[in-house]
């Protein structure tokens, strides 16, 4: 059964394929028991139930580097870029999020990002008028938290 569901993967870069098997791994962490296809199409279509986004805290972007979970607000949850090179100052710092209705998806933190996810969704007047007054990935001075977390 490995090996026919490995067949898929042909051609897939090595990055890719774990890419792939992570978000695997997220999907069926929302499943119950036996697999139903209508259940997991429902799922990557809608609204996580939990304040559980992504379990599993970390995740890892297409270019293979790995992004640690930093914070979460019930509605977000913010991953930071490991970057093993650059020294761990502000403006080397890369953030990426997953939106509560959509468990699968880590894209880059930024104003545009935001503001086409939560297109629609009952957060998105919170979400505008956060990102009138701050940047994204603005930071409280004393604790070091993400701003965008207290929403």
């Amino acid at each position: 059964m490995l090996y026919d569901i490995l067949k898929n993967f042909e051609g897939m870069s090595k990055i890719d394929s774990f890419s792939l098997i992570h978000k695997i791994e997220v999907l069926l962490y929302y499943t119950n028991g036996p697999l139903n296809l209508n259940e997991i199409k429902k799922i990557i279509t809608s609204e996580v139930q939990s304040e559980e986004i992504d379990p599993f805290y970390f995740s890892i972007l297409p270019n293979g580097k790995f992004c640690e979970f930093i914070g979460s607000n019930g509605i977000i949850h913010i991953y930071k870029e490991i970057n093993r090179f650059l020294p761990d100052w502000h403006i080397f710092n890369t953030y990426y999020f997953k939106a509560k209705h959509l468990p699968l998806d880590l894209q880059k933190l930024s104003r545009r990002n935001l503001l086409q996810s939560f297109e629609g969704k009952p957060y998105q007047k919170k979400i505008k008028t956060f990102l009138l007054k701050h940047k994204a990935s603005k930071k409280d001075l004393v604790t070091n938290k993400m701003l965008l977390l207290n929403i």
